[in-house]
Protein backbone atom coordinates (compact mmCIF):
# COMPACT_ATOMS: atom_id res chain seq x y z
CA UNK A 1 0.00 0.00 0.00
CA UNK A 2 1.46 3.67 -0.95
CA UNK A 3 2.39 5.96 1.88
CA UNK A 4 -0.09 8.74 2.99
CA UNK A 5 0.18 11.96 1.97
CA UNK A 6 0.10 12.91 5.66
CA UNK A 7 3.12 10.39 6.15
CA UNK A 8 4.80 11.87 3.39
CA UNK A 9 4.17 15.47 4.53
CA UNK A 10 5.36 14.43 7.90
CA UNK A 11 9.23 12.67 6.44
CA UNK A 12 9.62 16.05 4.69
CA UNK A 13 9.08 17.68 7.94
CA UNK A 14 11.75 15.61 9.43
CA UNK A 15 14.16 16.18 6.21
CA UNK A 16 13.70 19.74 6.49
CA UNK A 17 14.86 19.68 10.59
CA UNK A 18 17.62 17.93 9.30
CA UNK A 19 18.62 20.62 6.91
CA UNK A 20 17.89 23.39 9.60
CA UNK A 21 20.77 21.16 12.44
CA UNK A 22 23.44 21.30 9.45
CA UNK A 23 22.74 24.72 9.10
CA UNK A 24 23.36 25.64 12.75
CA UNK A 25 26.61 23.80 12.48
CA UNK A 26 27.39 25.95 9.11
CA UNK A 27 27.44 28.73 11.24
CA UNK A 28 29.70 27.79 14.26
CA UNK A 29 32.14 26.67 11.26
CA UNK A 30 32.27 30.09 9.28
CA UNK A 31 33.11 31.53 12.40
CA UNK A 32 35.34 29.11 13.50
CA UNK A 33 37.38 29.92 10.08
CA UNK A 34 36.60 33.82 10.40
CA UNK A 35 34.12 33.76 7.53
CA UNK A 36 31.44 36.29 9.24
CA UNK A 37 30.01 37.37 5.87
CA UNK A 38 28.68 33.69 4.96
CA UNK A 39 27.78 32.89 8.30
CA UNK A 40 24.78 36.03 7.98
CA UNK A 41 24.52 34.23 4.80
CA UNK A 42 24.02 31.15 6.41
CA UNK A 43 21.11 32.86 9.14
CA UNK A 44 19.19 34.14 5.93
CA UNK A 45 19.36 30.93 4.22
CA UNK A 46 17.63 29.03 7.37
CA UNK A 47 14.99 31.67 7.73
CA UNK A 48 14.23 30.93 3.85
CA UNK A 49 14.31 27.31 4.43
CA UNK A 50 11.08 27.85 6.77
CA UNK A 51 9.07 29.96 4.65
CA UNK A 52 7.41 27.15 2.72
CA UNK A 53 6.51 25.54 6.43
CA UNK A 54 5.17 29.04 7.17
CA UNK A 55 2.83 29.47 3.64
CA UNK A 56 1.00 26.02 4.34
CA UNK A 57 0.62 27.78 8.17
CA UNK A 58 -0.96 31.13 6.99
CA UNK A 59 -2.53 29.54 4.00
CA UNK A 60 -3.74 26.08 5.62
CA UNK A 61 -2.80 24.40 2.83
CA UNK A 62 0.35 20.93 2.45
CA UNK A 63 3.33 21.69 -0.20
CA UNK A 64 3.29 18.28 -2.54
CA UNK A 65 5.96 16.26 -1.27
CA UNK A 66 9.93 16.83 -1.55
CA UNK A 67 9.11 21.14 -2.44
CA UNK A 68 10.33 21.68 1.01
CA UNK A 69 13.48 19.35 1.45
CA UNK A 70 14.56 19.97 -2.33
CA UNK A 71 14.24 23.87 -1.53
CA UNK A 72 16.18 23.48 1.64
CA UNK A 73 19.03 21.27 0.30
CA UNK A 74 19.45 23.94 -2.90
CA UNK A 75 19.86 26.70 0.10
CA UNK A 76 22.17 24.37 1.53
CA UNK A 77 24.03 23.45 -1.87
CA UNK A 78 24.87 27.21 -2.79
CA UNK A 79 25.61 28.13 0.99
CA UNK A 80 27.60 24.88 2.27
CA UNK A 81 29.56 25.84 -1.45
CA UNK A 82 31.15 28.65 -0.44
CA UNK A 83 31.09 28.25 3.31
CA UNK A 84 33.41 24.63 3.27
CA UNK A 85 34.82 26.06 -0.44
CA UNK A 86 33.52 23.13 -2.59
CA UNK A 87 32.89 25.77 -5.15
CA UNK A 88 36.52 25.66 -5.65
CA UNK A 89 38.23 22.70 -4.41
CA UNK A 90 39.69 19.99 -7.13
CA UNK A 91 37.71 17.38 -5.57
CA UNK A 92 34.46 18.09 -5.90
CA UNK A 93 34.87 19.41 -9.86
CA UNK A 94 31.40 19.04 -10.63
CA UNK A 95 29.69 20.46 -7.60
CA UNK A 96 28.81 23.95 -8.40
CA UNK A 97 27.02 22.15 -11.34
CA UNK A 98 24.99 19.56 -9.30
CA UNK A 99 24.06 23.28 -7.69
CA UNK A 100 23.06 24.58 -10.58
CA UNK A 101 20.93 21.53 -11.12
CA UNK A 102 19.02 21.02 -7.99
CA UNK A 103 18.44 25.07 -7.90
CA UNK A 104 16.85 24.75 -11.31
CA UNK A 105 14.53 22.01 -9.60
CA UNK A 106 13.78 23.62 -6.72
CA UNK A 107 12.91 27.04 -8.25
CA UNK A 108 10.89 25.51 -11.06
CA UNK A 109 8.52 23.64 -8.25
CA UNK A 110 8.18 26.43 -6.64
CA UNK A 111 6.69 28.19 -9.83
CA UNK A 112 4.74 25.00 -9.74
CA UNK A 113 3.42 25.60 -6.28
CA UNK A 114 2.67 29.30 -7.53
CA UNK A 115 0.56 27.77 -10.24
CA UNK A 116 -1.47 25.11 -7.90
CA UNK A 117 -1.88 28.50 -5.53
CA UNK A 118 -3.33 30.32 -8.58
CA UNK A 119 -5.97 27.66 -9.33
CA UNK A 120 -6.78 27.61 -5.39
CA UNK A 121 -7.61 31.20 -5.52
CA UNK A 122 -10.17 30.65 -8.59
CA UNK A 123 -7.16 32.39 -11.28
CA UNK A 124 -7.10 28.50 -13.21
CA UNK A 125 -4.84 27.56 -16.75
CA UNK A 126 -4.67 24.29 -18.42
CA UNK A 127 -2.09 22.00 -17.68
CA UNK A 128 -0.11 21.70 -20.50
CA UNK A 129 0.14 25.82 -20.06
CA UNK A 130 1.08 25.06 -16.51
CA UNK A 131 4.07 23.20 -17.17
CA UNK A 132 5.07 25.51 -20.19
CA UNK A 133 4.87 28.55 -18.23
CA UNK A 134 7.63 26.24 -15.43
CA UNK A 135 9.85 26.00 -18.17
CA UNK A 136 9.93 29.53 -19.55
CA UNK A 137 9.95 31.25 -16.30
CA UNK A 138 12.62 28.89 -15.32
CA UNK A 139 14.84 30.06 -18.15
CA UNK A 140 14.17 33.63 -17.42
CA UNK A 141 14.97 33.37 -13.80
CA UNK A 142 17.97 31.22 -15.17
CA UNK A 143 19.31 34.19 -16.89
CA UNK A 144 18.50 36.89 -14.45
CA UNK A 145 20.32 34.36 -11.75
CA UNK A 146 23.38 34.67 -13.92
CA UNK A 147 23.65 38.09 -14.67
CA UNK A 148 23.78 38.90 -10.74
CA UNK A 149 26.60 36.19 -10.39
CA UNK A 150 28.99 37.84 -13.31
CA UNK A 151 28.03 41.31 -11.58
CA UNK A 152 28.94 39.81 -8.20
CA UNK A 153 32.44 38.46 -9.60
CA UNK A 154 33.06 42.16 -10.86
CA UNK A 155 31.53 44.12 -8.19
CA UNK A 156 33.37 41.77 -5.84
CA UNK A 157 36.20 40.24 -7.54
CA UNK A 158 34.97 37.03 -6.48
CA UNK A 159 35.73 34.08 -8.73
CA UNK A 160 32.14 32.01 -9.20
CA UNK A 161 32.37 32.35 -13.35
CA UNK A 162 35.30 30.51 -14.72
CA UNK A 163 34.79 31.99 -18.20
CA UNK A 164 31.96 30.72 -20.93
CA UNK A 165 32.49 27.60 -20.73
CA UNK A 166 31.50 27.29 -17.07
CA UNK A 167 28.93 29.86 -17.96
CA UNK A 168 27.42 27.87 -20.34
CA UNK A 169 27.92 24.41 -18.11
CA UNK A 170 26.02 26.24 -15.80
CA UNK A 171 23.39 27.08 -18.10
CA UNK A 172 23.60 23.14 -19.23
CA UNK A 173 22.81 22.33 -15.49
CA UNK A 174 20.34 24.34 -14.98
CA UNK A 175 18.31 24.05 -17.84
CA UNK A 176 18.51 20.18 -16.51
CA UNK A 177 17.16 20.84 -13.42
CA UNK A 178 14.26 23.36 -15.09
CA UNK A 179 13.05 19.93 -17.13
CA UNK A 180 13.16 17.51 -14.32
CA UNK A 181 10.89 19.85 -12.43
CA UNK A 182 8.36 19.74 -15.70
CA UNK A 183 8.75 15.98 -15.61
CA UNK A 184 8.18 16.31 -11.75
CA UNK A 185 4.78 18.69 -12.16
CA UNK A 186 3.81 16.35 -14.92
CA UNK A 187 3.63 13.74 -12.76
CA UNK A 188 2.13 15.21 -9.74
CA UNK A 189 -0.94 16.63 -12.32
CA UNK A 190 -1.43 12.88 -13.83
CA UNK A 191 -2.04 12.25 -10.09
CA UNK A 192 -4.84 14.31 -9.67
CA UNK A 193 -8.18 12.56 -9.76
CA UNK A 194 -10.60 13.12 -12.45
CA UNK A 195 -13.08 15.58 -11.62
CA UNK A 196 -10.80 17.65 -9.50
CA UNK A 197 -8.78 21.05 -10.26
CA UNK A 198 -5.31 20.84 -9.42
CA UNK A 199 -5.00 22.89 -6.28
CA UNK A 200 -6.11 19.34 -4.97
CA UNK A 201 -2.43 18.62 -4.51
CA UNK A 202 -2.27 21.58 -1.99
CA UNK A 203 -5.05 20.54 0.03
CA UNK A 204 -4.39 20.56 3.33
CA UNK A 205 -3.64 17.16 4.97
CA UNK A 206 -4.48 15.49 8.08
CA UNK A 207 -4.19 13.09 10.36
CA UNK A 208 -6.10 9.80 9.06
CA UNK A 209 -8.50 8.53 11.27
CA UNK A 210 -8.21 5.16 12.81
CA UNK A 211 -10.19 2.70 12.19
CA UNK A 212 -11.32 0.04 14.38
CA UNK A 213 -13.80 -3.31 14.10
CA UNK A 214 -16.56 -3.63 16.46
CA UNK A 215 -17.11 -7.39 17.68
CA UNK A 216 -20.31 -8.51 17.15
Amino acid sequence: MAPSKYFLNNVDLLILLLFEIIFVGLIFWAIEIGDITRSYAVIVAMIISLVPLMVERLLKITLPFGVKSIIALSLFLHIAGGVMRWYWSPTFPLFDKVAHFVSGLSVGLIIFVFFLLLDLWGVRYRKTTILIGIFLLMAFFGGMWKVVEVSNDILNHTIYNDGLSDIIGDDVAHTIGSLAAVVVAYLYLLSVPIGENVHYLIRRQVRPKKTGHVAV
